[in-house]
């Protein structure tokens, strides 16, 4: 009991430096505008905590329109990803060994490649197909899974389940299919619960993807609006941190949420 609790305060001691600038962050977007932030010091009991913060950075800049853009490209990114990823994944795990270690090896020489390498082979092919200023080219990359990083996850989380159940599943003549709708799947639920938790963070929070293929102000997504409301009145720091709140507000969400997913990866990865 004793080393549970000291293991508890071990886990808040170590969990201090990233709720603090969290902290920072409320007290900054909830802070009057216009304020100085010595009187948070001087005089603490003058704190008056506002929303109006928020409906400025709106009125600057079309910050909900900007949300909603965010959320239609994780809408349609998540979900396809973790279909293809996990389908990729399964597919590798059917196939003889040498060719399994292949393709592992391949993956992990892709998650090696620059972004840049892939910024300058991908925005010329969007260009040529008339996607450049769409939502496309933020969903397109998962067509191919997301990451070798996501597919390589699935295949290590596939490949310890018991092959008894696979081939029970053959016995009674399932196709390739229906193993990986009805039983790989479903027994790789956390994996693909963190996968897709991980994909959601990166999404959301995408600046340079939306920065290179947006154009029109209509398009851009939230990371690149709260960009355009620091640029537009950067002396206005609580408004540009309620930009920033509605920024970080759902990915902290998400991951609290979905924590217990993340944490067994150490397990899927012995």
């Amino acid at each position: 009991m004793i080393v549970r609790l000291w293991l508890h305060r071990f886990t808040l001691l170590l969990a201090l430096p990233f709720v603090y600038p969290l902290v920072w962050l409320i007290i900054g977007a909830l802070w009057p505008d216009h304020q100085p932030l010595a009187m948070l010091w001087l005089e603490p009991a003058s704190f008056r905590p506002t929303l109006s913060n928020f409906i400025t950075a709106s009125d600057i800049v079309p910050m909900a329109r900007f949300a909603v853009n965010s959320l239609r490209v994780v809408v349609l990114a998540v979900p396809l990803t973790l279909l293809v990823a996990s389908l990729t994944a399964f597919a590798m795990t059917q196939l003889p060994s040498r060719a399994q270690t292949m393709l592992v090896w391949l993956s992990m020489a892709a998650l090696l490649a620059p972004q840049k390498a892939l910024w300058l082979a991908r925005f010329p092919l969007f260009k040529a197909l008339d996607m450049v200023n769409t939502p496309w080219p933020l969903v397109a990359p998962a067509l191919i899974g997301g990451s070798p990083f996501y597919v390589l996850l699935l295949y290590w989380t596939f490949r310890r389940l018991p092959t008894e159940y696979y081939e029970a599943a053959r016995l009674d003549g399932a196709s390739q299919w229906r193993i990986w709708r009805l039983v790989a799947a479903p027994l790789a639920r956390n994996a693909l619960f963190a996968v897709g938790i991980l994909h959601f963070l990166h999404v959301w929070g995408d600046f340079a993807d939306p920065l290179l293929y947006l154009r029109a102000t209509a398009q851009m997504t939230l990371p690149v609006g709260l960009r355009l409301l620091s640029e537009i009145d950067i002396t206005r720091w609580p408004v540009v941190m309620a930009g920033a709140l509605m920024l970080t507000a759902p990915a902290v969400v998400v991951f609290l949420l979905g924590q217990r997913y993340v944490q067994h990866f150490p397990i899927w990865m012995r």
